[in-house]
């Protein structure tokens, strides 16, 4: 995002997505009942309840980030057929709605993920092989870590051999580092509002949850 965005937008979004990472492990034991509660936790902490304006030389920004709950559970939730359970996403756009860049991170959640587990690697392998790319999220009272989908299928799902291979990392860093230097997330993945399913070629999903930056570049 650095060839679209100036350092100190930047530093701002890198720090947001931190601290409400930080915001919702605070949060854990209270909602720690459920994943669904959870993720809606996360969401609501990194969400900003206004935009904000940035202003330099490089011209003025809008900056927004929102969580949505898009659908509840069911026999044929999207969850069970494609193994996503919500999604990151950013879109950079200017003043007349073109979009200068678009892209998305799927994510699959999990609570004190321990030991093997081939749900884990089966959601994973769900996410990859419909969207080529995702993250594992675990849960627990010590901190919020996450895997890429790759590594979690490739250990077949075992946590102990996760953590040999050094694959699970801070999810904050993760966000605010990895997928705000477009070192992670698919491009022109995007969740469609309006259609309530997101996309990128012929590959359609719905997720439950989606957290989205906006950034609107006005001027120069």
């Amino acid at each position: 995002m650095r060839d679209l965005l100036p350092p100190h937008l930047i530093d701002f979004l890198r720090d947001r997505y931190i601290a409400g990472v930080a915001t919702a492990e605070a949060s854990f034991e209270e909602n720690s009942a459920d994943e669904d509660a959870l993720t809606g936790a996360l969401g609501q902490a990194l969400a900003m309840k206004e935009p904000i304006m940035f202003t330099g030389p490089e011209g003025n920004y809008t900056v927004q980030v929102s969580y949505r709950k898009l659908r509840g559970r069911g026999l044929n939730a999207p969850e069970r057929l494609y193994g996503s359970d919500g999604l990151f996403q950013i879109l950079v756009s200017n003043e007349n709605d073109e979009i200068l860049r678009q892209k998305g991170l799927p994510f699959q959640s999990k609570t004190n993920w321990q030991g093997r587990s081939q749900a884990v690697a089966s959601q994973a392998r769900d996410i990859q092989q419909t969207t080529g790319e995702g993250l594992v999220i675990d849960y627990s009272a010590t901190g919020y870590r996450t895997c890429g989908t790759g590594i979690a299928i490739e250990t077949h799902g075992n946590r102990m051999e996760v953590n040999r291979r050094g694959a699970m990392k801070p999810l904050g860093q993760i966000l605010g580092v990895e997928f705000l230097e477009c070192r992670i997330g698919k491009i022109d993945l995007f969740y469609d509002p309006d259609k309530e399913r997101y996309f990128q070629g012929g590959n359609l999903i719905q997720p439950a949850h989606a957290i989205t930056t906006r950034v609107v570049k006005r001027g120069r």
